[in-house]
């Protein structure tokens, strides 16, 4: 069995924890948590911090040469990269030329970057050197094939937490689940401002919306707690991060997998993965978003249960869960062995 190295976060948000679990079905896996061991570094002290900043910190070369050390104690025949902000081209380079078969998944946009975490010089300036690339989106797949000229295929996200819809409550109100940036918060003030109630669950969404008699902010949730709140709102909301423009995001899966009543940006591939008004509303532009949440909002209970039963059948029935993705992605990688 060949022997793969996943390269990326242990943090409990980090989607690379589903591919360490299922690829371990064709692979000797093995996990080096770079981005954890760069995160934690940075983030203990101020000075860490300008150090870092300035590139006068040695953590990427000391986490650049424990990379190279591993593959050769651990014999490693591939190695997955999740985005790779901490992995040198140069290393990479080293890598394949002792044979060293290479792959990255990106969860955000390998060569445009929209914030200081969404990508960096060693993200694009790696891209050659990789055997493959996976991407969730497939307009970042057809630029990779066509501007970059490197092999890539398309995969797209998916669910790990499944669970049959629930009307045991039932919030007559827009339910946003995750952390605030000025984008969102314009998207929650439109709904506000049309006397639609929002509810969001995230770090510091205070600081970026004044008080509301429509609005209730709530503290971050994980696990249980996301399940139990997500299934208890008439309607999950999800948005896009430019990088997501025309494609699809984590949230896509996740929250119909909960059998909730998705209210989404209209995109390409969320035409492909679920029907308009059937398993998920989706909407073109803030007036479609207004009048959509409060067509869901004035549905019966039957209605409203009805569409959540559609949402899971199709979400579940369809092959995506994240263990269908691991499958898909070791097809490409043990094809890549033989080519």
């Amino acid at each position: 069995m060949k022997r793969l190295l996943i390269v990326g976060s242990n943090s409990k948000w980090a989607i690379e924890g589903y591919f360490v679990k299922y690829l371990n079905a064709y692979f000797e896996v093995s996990f080096f948590n770079a981005h954890g061991i760069y995160l934690d570094y940075y983030h203990k002290s101020l000075f860490n911090k300008i150090i870092c900043r300035l590139n006068l910190s040695n953590i990427l070369k000391e986490l650049n040469i424990e990379l190279i050390r591993i593959v050769a104690d651990e014999k490693i025949d591939a190695i997955l990269v999740f985005k790779g902000m901490e992995i040198k081209p140069s290393t990479l380079k080293r890598l394949k030329v002792k044979g060293v078969k290479l792959f990255n998944y990106n969860p955000d946009h390998p060569f445009e970057f929209f914030g200081r975490g969404s990508g960096n010089k060693f993200v694009k300036d790696g891209i050659k050197f990789y055997d493959h690339h996976f991407s969730y989106s497939k307009e970042i797949v057809k630029d990779l094939l066509e501007k970059y000229k490197v092999s890539a295929s398309w995969l797209p996200f998916a669910y790990e937490q499944s669970k049959e819809p629930s009307m045991l409550k039932d919030i007559k109100a827009v339910c946003f689940i995750g952390n605030p940036d000025s984008e969102r918060a314009r998207i929650i003030k439109v709904l506000l401002e049309a006397q639609i109630p929002v509810h969001v669950y995230g770090n510091n969404w205070p600081s970026f919306l004044n008080p509301n008699s429509l609005l209730e902010c709530y503290k971050a949730i994980y696990h249980e707690e996301f399940i139990e709140k997500a299934q208890a709102y008439r309607i999950q909301l999800n948005t896009f991060r430019p990088h997501n423009a025309n494609s699809h995001n984590m949230r896509t899966f996740e929250m119909s997998a909960l059998g909730c009543i998705v209210l989404a940006p209209s995109s390409q591939e969320h035409h492909v993965f679920f029907k308009h008004r059937k398993h998920v509303f989706l909407y073109q532009n803030e007036k479609e978003m207004i009048q959509l949440a409060k067509d869901i909002i004035d549905l019966n209970e039957q209605e409203a249960l009805q569409l959540k039963w559609n949402a899971f059948h199709r979400c579940i029935d369809s092959g995506n869960h994240y263990q269908d993705r691991a499958e898909l992605m070791a097809s490409v990688i043990k094809k890549q062995f033989n080519s």
